[in-house]
């Protein structure tokens, strides 16, 4: 597995944590909506870049700085898991933090796996659209402009299902979230806020939570 060259300290994406912030360059099923890694980490690979052993020394030498590791993309999760589960195994050998995983949520029983197997402490996952009030047909258009992709009712099925098992993992270090595309009215943010305060109390998992994030230009 190859990660971008620079590993990066963020004090932002996992509140109240010191996070090192590893983005894989395995690749994206999606291509959203101004996606700032897109063309640098997706669509070209670069030539310089860390390999699963430089991520290793790295713990091994500096992981004392940190409390938790995120891996991120593109999109982590598109690796095969004969290559996830080993990697994050070594990683909790020589790194005693929290383990998150970002996804957009196109990999349910990846997630699954991770969680059962104590693999990440928690799953960042992306709603980026109403799922659950689209049309694969009627809105295909909708899809295609923010997610980059053709949506079908299995793929739906699969985003729904990644939703719900984070959810019902309950833990304050998973998180879903939303990006407050420009493009889009705010009643789509509604929708997706009430649905997932809904499932939160369907499933009883208050500990979860929620973001709408600001949209960032390039």
């Amino acid at each position: 597995m190859k990660f971008y060259n620079n590993f990066i300290r963020t004090f932002h994406d996992l509140p109240d944590h010191t996070t090192l912030l590893v983005h894989s360059l395995s690749g994206c099923p999606l291509h959203c909506y101004g996606c700032h890694n897109y063309e640098e980490i997706v669509a070209n690979t670069p030539k310089q870049y860390k390999t699963e052993q430089d991520l290793l020394d790295y713990l091994n030498k500096s992981g004392f700085l940190f409390d938790a590791i995120m891996f991120s993309g593109g999109e982590f999760l598109i690796n095969k898991t004969s290559e996830i589960k080993p990697l994050l195994q070594q990683v909790r050998t020589v790194f005693s933090g929290k383990i998150i995983v970002t996804t957009c949520g196109v990999y349910p029983e990846k997630i699954k796996q991770l969680y059962e197997e104590n693999l990440a402490d928690g799953i960042h996952i992306d709603m980026k659209l109403p799922y659950h009030l689209l049309d694969v047909e009627e809105d295909k258009q909708i899809f295609q402009d923010i997610m980059g992709i053709t949506p079908n009712e299995k793929l739906l099925g699969k985003l729904l299902e990644s939703i719900d098992t984070v959810l019902k993992h309950n833990s304050a270090l998973d998180q879903v979230r939303t990006v407050k595309y420009p493009i889009l009215a705010d009643s789509f943010f509604n929708e997706i806020r009430d649905y997932i305060q809904a499932k939160k109390s369907y499933y009883q998992c208050e500990n979860v939570p929620y973001f709408l994030n600001d949209f960032f230009s390039k």
